[in-house]
């Protein structure tokens, strides 16, 4: 068996620890604190894990620190998703490489994660880490996921969230060998549709964003792209800086792995926090 046959195999094995037979996988981003330190619901990430886990999320995606720290905690309850680069306080969308594809695959991370953030005039040197990043983690088996993002200074902020833009986003996510796209909701389920097809045969998750204005928002985000063929949500805000994480993580759930409607979901998740969740 050569080298490539051995590093399928490794990253096969480690993408069906993240989704679940039926494809899909609810993703939880805690990777927010070099951007925005110990505030807005990011005071303690060991207490975000500990009351999320018991709902069943498929993956916290976490940096170094964090990873080593809590890794009692979720170890074997959750894949661990490395995030390998960020964006500083200040300098922003740039990103800086923190961590390597040899410490993910010590501290047994099913993936790595990669911010791709396009449309900006740093983005050849984005494209070029991003790069070399995916061809160390196919040495070792190792999935990526690409934050892919037309978030750049070069367009406007009214157009970030058009097929035009998010498409190019995800396309060169695609060609570079990401696989697991994680990008924009695009408003609809059928402009979301196109973003399904232009990232296949990798996945495409959507990303959570800005916290959604009701938890209604966020479950009808979360259903429609269900509808339109994404294979899950990774999402960070709109749950662990809601007051009731744990109930919008049973919602979440509910409707990317259990076929809920958005009324359903809405119903599990106030059930849980033992009040009614709008």
């Amino acid at each position: 068996m050569n080298q490539s046959s051995f590093s399928s195999v490794g990253k096969t094995t480690r993408m069906n620890r993240i989704f679940r037979a039926d494809g899909r996988a609810v993703m939880v981003a805690i990777n927010q604190g070099i951007t925005m330190g110990p505030r807005d619901g990011l005071e303690s990430v060991q207490q975000i894990v500990g009351t999320l886990l018991p709902q069943r999320p498929d993956a916290f995606t976490l940096h170094r620190g964090s990873a080593v720290l809590l890794g009692d905690q979720y170890a074997g309850k959750a894949s661990l998703i490395l995030k390998l680069t960020n964006r500083t306080r200040f300098f922003g969308p740039d990103e800086v490489q923190v961590a390597g594809v040899d410490e993910a695959v010590t501290l047994g991370a099913d993936a790595v994660s990669i911010g791709l953030t396009l449309c900006d005039e740093k983005e050849q040197q984005t494209l070029q880490l991003a790069a070399k990043l995916v061809t160390q983690a196919d040495r070792v088996g190792m999935p990526t996921v690409a934050h892919a993002y037309p978030s750049g200074t070069l367009i406007q902020d009214s157009v970030r969230h058009t097929v035009e833009q998010v498409g190019y986003a995800v396309r060169v996510a695609r060609e570079i060998g990401i696989d697991i796209i994680k990008t924009f909701w695009t408003g609809s389920e059928g402009s979301f549709a196109r973003i399904v097809e232009f990232g296949s045969p990798c996945k495409v998750v959507i990303s959570g964003g800005p916290r959604c204005a009701t938890l209604r928002e966020c479950f009808e985000m979360t259903w429609l792209g269900i509808q339109a063929g994404c294979h899950g949500i990774t999402y960070g805000r709109n749950i662990w800086q809601h007051e009731a994480p744990a109930a919008v993580m049973r919602g979440l759930v509910a409707i990317v792995h259990e076929g809920a409607t958005v009324e359903e979901a809405l119903e599990a998740a106030s059930a849980l926090a033992g009040q009614k969740l709008l």
